[in-house]
């Protein structure tokens, strides 16, 4: 069977696919919505999880494309769909668990999906510590520190991005050891901090900026799970303090509790 016979068969066919009745108490798009949702708990949308173009669904429902992108933005507030730009609507396989605790470490987060995880810089320059920053690292206002932009993925497809801050005299020359290496707990190791752990996580949502959305490859409308974090070395010294957006379609936190000390 050819690739479009296969995409065919997996497609719901619009002839026996339910339709939408106007005047029928529910709004036309939130029809669509429940619709397209049962079709994809169905596992309607074939291997590739790629729904139809907007002006294909258009066609279909006999609708305008705007009433087709309220739908779907109804489909990714659910979790069932993440829309990237540039490629398309696609089902929403399941949130990646990621832990947050006292050493959280991306990669060691993402080991168990067998995920190939890359940490790509996107930017990294010294800058003089503005209050906010200069009260999460215990330095004084205008202290040079490096802020360092970032995107991680896992198989390509984006799952945070961060910007953060790192003390610049402690770490010279921060940015291109981290390019070097791809990844801060290495990086650390680099000037000698063998170890470091998470002395505080608050974690809330806000709608990406239009740099965010990019980066995460999602849209405006689509909430971000935010996590601002202050790690610190054995000594209680802070080494890092960061603020990441995730795709909130694509993980979901994990706050684990504090293991019981030993006696």
């Amino acid at each position: 069977m050819t690739p479009s016979a296969k995409a065919a068969e997996a497609t719901p066919d619009a002839a026996t696919a339910p339709a939408v009745e106007r005047g029928a108490g529910v709004a036309v798009w939130r029809q669509i919505e429940q619709i397209l949702a049962g079709e994809i708990v169905g596992q309607g949308f074939g291997e590739d999880g790629r729904l139809p173009s907007e002006s294909e669904l258009a066609k279909r429902f006999g609708v305008n494309r705007h009433t087709i992108r309220r739908s779907v933005l109804g489909l990714a507030a659910q979790g069932l769909v993440s829309v990237e730009q540039g490629r398309g609507t696609f089902v929403q396989p399941g949130a990646i668990d990621y832990s947050i605790g006292r050493r959280t470490r991306f990669t060691e987060n993402l080991r168990e999906i067998h995920a190939e995880v890359t940490h790509q810089i996107l930017d990294g320059s010294k800058v003089k510590a503005e209050p906010v920053v200069a009260r999460a690292l215990g330095v004084r206002v205008g202290t040079l520190v490096y802020m360092i932009d970032s995107v991680h993925a896992a198989d390509g497809i984006p799952l945070s991005c961060a910007r953060s801050w790192f003390p610049a005299a402690r770490f010279p020359d921060f940015p291109e050891v981290l390019g070097r290496l791809g990844s801060t707990t290495s990086a650390f190791a680099e000037f000698g901090l063998a170890d470091y752990t998470r002395r505080s996580s608050r974690i809330g949502t806000a709608l990406p900026d239009a740099e965010t959305a990019r980066r995460l490859s999602i849209n405006r409308q689509q909430p971000t799970l935010v996590v601002e974090n202050i790690d610190v070395d054995p000594d209680g010294v802070a080494v890092k303090y960061g603020i990441t957006h995730f795709a909130g379609d694509r993980v979901q936190l994990l706050v684990e509790p504090e293991a019981a000390p030993s006696r």
